[in-house]
């Protein structure tokens, strides 16, 4: 118990610093006329943000809508990849103009960053072992159950008094499950759902535990690109998109 709670108060300690941590010096390459949007990604939350198998390149849905909003401003973008932790530190310091990687809309982080409206509405799963015990909230106090660190999925896990197995990466939490490292990983639902259609039936998803709003966050001085995003994201829900 006195680990768990050594290392839920390390997560609550990285929330505040990204929610109110000092200004850093920093290059504020947005603000140079005809400049790219730089944006920061993990480039591991498929279908959101993720790297093209074959090419590299940061493709998915979030990098589509910045594409597109972009371009209204007349605009280019270049993505930078960053661990999650540190997405919305480099919105607020300047080092980055967007963040995208299935960022969760929360009160704490809107005092630092602007939101653009949602583009998803999902909320966190359990990932697991197809044939092995299916994880609840009751049963993960007893599992080793996979999280990325200083996510909203592990404080949620905190919250319910979880002591989570905490990783950097999507991938190294991924490649851990298949390697029986841990029973289960709990993440944003539809990248777990792509997670199990992907593993030609090895793993398996539970129903959701959790609901949220995924918006792209942007630097608070860049209410045009806001504007843009939203734009953007709103045609593309009536499209059915």
């Amino acid at each position: 118990m006195q680990r768990h709670f050594h290392h839920c108060l390390i997560a609550a300690a990285l929330a505040l610093m990204t929610a109110g941590c000092e200004e850093r010096e920093a290059v504020k390459v947005a603000e140079r006329p005809g400049g790219k949007f730089i944006v920061v990604t993990t480039a591991e939350t498929p279908p959101y943000s993720y790297r093209d198998p074959q090419t590299g390149e940061v493709i998915g849905i979030e990098v589509d809508i910045v594409r597109e909003a972009a371009a209204k401003l007349g605009r280019e973008v270049e993505y930078k990849i960053l661990k999650f932790e540190y997405l919305l530190m480099a919105v607020k310091s300047g080092e980055a103009d967007l963040a995208v990687s299935g960022i969760s809309i929360t009160e704490p982080r809107k005092r630092d960053v602007d939101f653009s409206v949602p583009y998803a509405y999902d909320g966190g799963r359990f990932l697991y072992r197809a044939g092995e015990a299916v994880p609840t909230m009751v049963l993960a106090e007893t599992m080793r159950v996979g999280v990325l660190e200083a996510t909203t999925y592990d404080f949620y896990l905190c919250a319910h008094g979880i002591d989570p197995v905490r990783f950097w990466s999507y991938n190294e939490m991924l490649k851990a499950l298949y390697e029986n490292r841990i029973d289960a990983a709990f993440n944003d639902g539809v990248v777990m759902v792509s997670a199990a259609q992907e593993s030609n039936g090895v793993l398996a998803v539970t129903n959701f535990e959790t609901r949220e709003n995924f918006g792209i966050a942007v630097r608070k001085e860049l209410p045009e690109l806001r504007d843009a995003l939203d734009e953007v994201i709103l045609a593309r829900h009536e499209d059915g998109r």
